[in-house]
């Protein structure tokens, strides 16, 4: 079965805004620090716009339209498509204490919210509604639908030079880890941590180099690492680089990396 594209999904998104019957009252919440989240619930319940203020990040004013998964126990969560996937924005949490509300955005640690009574009785949903579509008509919630494999690939090369650069201190010799990033198809780099996959073998040649002076003298001779994803887990030497194949379920990965540099 085919999934639509992002661009047919968010005409769909689109339409069923355009037929969106919001529920009388909505909720504002607070986080006490100037931001402030507007919840407008739809009818039936089944979907809500949600939009972000006074937070200096791309998701900021943004309306977006939300999916509602009944968890049960009066426990929701609500969710939207973010670079190429689904994303939970807001979750409804029961505990011991009563209801509370948790917001999460992209690259930050999620924020505790708190109901605001006074902002929810002046909060208008027409309007909320209105801002959407026309967000929706300049393609703005589409775009940030969209993976965005570029923006990935730069925080993976982030991650990959400061694990090199940790190694190299270690160990007393430039390394530097080479990845194949041509190979690696989207999927793979919307699910996995590349750097993390990738990264584990100067990660234990920097562990072994602080803890072992005999090894960190042997590792002198190595030129680099060269990363791949295959079928299954390998690793060898050649020509002095560390030849590195993964896989995604590839099973104690430090461990097998550990016992082949201890007695190369």
């Amino acid at each position: 079965m085919h999934k639509p594209s992002l661009f047919v999904a968010s005409l769909l998104l689109a339409a069923q805004a355009q037929a969106l019957e919001l529920a009388k009252y909505p909720q504002v919440f607070d986080t006490g620090t100037g931001v402030m989240v507007t919840l407008a619930p739809s009818a039936d319940g089944q979907q809500a716009l949600l939009q972000v203020k006074g937070l200096n990040h791309p998701l900021d004013s943004v309306v977006f339209l939300t999916e509602v998964d009944d968890r049960g126990n009066q426990e929701r969560d609500y969710s939207t498509t973010l670079d190429g996937g689904r994303y939970n924005m807001l979750l409804k949490r029961q505990g011991w204490d009563g209801e509370s509300y948790q917001l999460y955005l992209p690259e930050t640690p999620g924020f505790p919210l708190t109901f605001d009574e006074t902002l929810s009785k002046k909060a208008k949903p027409a309007e909320l509604l209105a801002l959407y579509e026309q967000q929706q008509s300049e393609g703005l919630q589409e775009k940030l639908a969209r993976f965005d494999r570029s923006k990935h690939l730069q925080t993976n090369k982030r991650l990959l030079k400061e694990l090199d650069e940790e190694a190299s201190e270690a160990c007393g010799v430039p390394l530097q880890t080479r990845v194949e990033w041509n190979a690696i198809d989207d999927e793979k780099m919307k699910a996995l941590s590349i750097a993390g996959y990738c990264g584990e073998v100067v990660n234990q040649l920097a562990s072994l180099c602080e803890s072992d002076a005999d090894f960190k003298a042997q590792v002198a001779s190595l030129k680099g690492v060269e990363c791949r994803f295959d079928k299954a887990m390998k690793l060898r030497e050649k020509d002095g680089r560390l030849v590195f194949s993964t896989e995604q379920d590839a099973p104690n990965q430090g461990e097998f990396i550990n016992a082949f540099l201890r007695n190369r």
